[in-house]
């Protein structure tokens, strides 16, 4: 069994890349293994030892196993679960597209980075945002154990935008991947609700102040 991942606040504060108007990519300040866990706000969605949390959909479905196996995939660093994966191993997949909800973020642990390793983050049309390859997260040689290739990675949607999917791509033996986790975007009721709650709280504290300026004029 993998060990529970906690979130942790603040973990996410280095941005690595962005675009603008688009997506900015953020990693993990902490190296390596264990998986620090998802970012603020951020729920696991995708563990591969369970069902996905529902509206997260694969289309071209990665493999997972448990453990590794040498010229196929190797388990992400800390990963004693089941980890996801696309592989140019004989009769593995070599894309997989994970469908969303609308997202402010979402995150992934990534394990032994290769160079030929490829995400695609995609907006809900399912156009790409940006892509990120490992050559952009470090040395990329593909350690199974070394702290720089094996690194929780994330995205935020920029001003105007939201996510709406990840594309894993191998062009190489196999690109990693565990843990994925989330944010949503609101939904129009609950802006609705806290812009309402906003004007409860500013319509009470008139009225406390009203009260306090005829008691202050007795």
């Amino acid at each position: 069994m993998r060990r529970p991942i906690a979130t942790i606040a603040a973990l996410f504060a280095v941005t690595f890349l962005s675009l603008p108007a688009q997506a900015s990519v953020f990693i993990s300040p902490r190296l390596g293994a264990p998986d620090p866990g998802p970012g603020p706000g951020e729920r696991l969605v995708v563990s591969f030892d369970a069902p996905n949390v529902a509206g997260f959909t694969w289309d071209g479905v990665p493999n997972s196993r448990i453990g590794s196996l040498a010229g196929v995939a190797a388990a992400p660093a800390g990963v004693t679960g089941r980890f996801g994966f696309v592989s140019t191993g004989a009769g593995q997949p070599r894309i997989a597209t994970l469908r969303t909800p609308a997202l402010r973020s979402i995150s992934f642990y990534w394990g032994s980075v290769d160079a030929h390793n490829r995400v695609a983050v995609l907006d809900g049309a399912g156009r790409t945002l940006m892509t990120l390859d490992g050559n952009q997260l470090g040395p990329a040689n593909g350690s199974w154990t070394a702290s720089l290739t094996n690194r929780r990675v994330g995205f935020h949607a920029g001003p105007g935008v939201s996510i709406g999917g990840l594309r894993f791509i191998a062009r190489g033996t196999a690109f990693e991947f565990d843990s994925i986790a989330a944010l949503g975007v609101p939904e129009p009721a609950s802006w609705a609700l806290m812009i309402a709650g906003f004007g409860l709280t500013g319509l009470a504290a008139r009225r406390q102040s009203r009260a306090l300026s005829r008691a202050a004029a007795r």
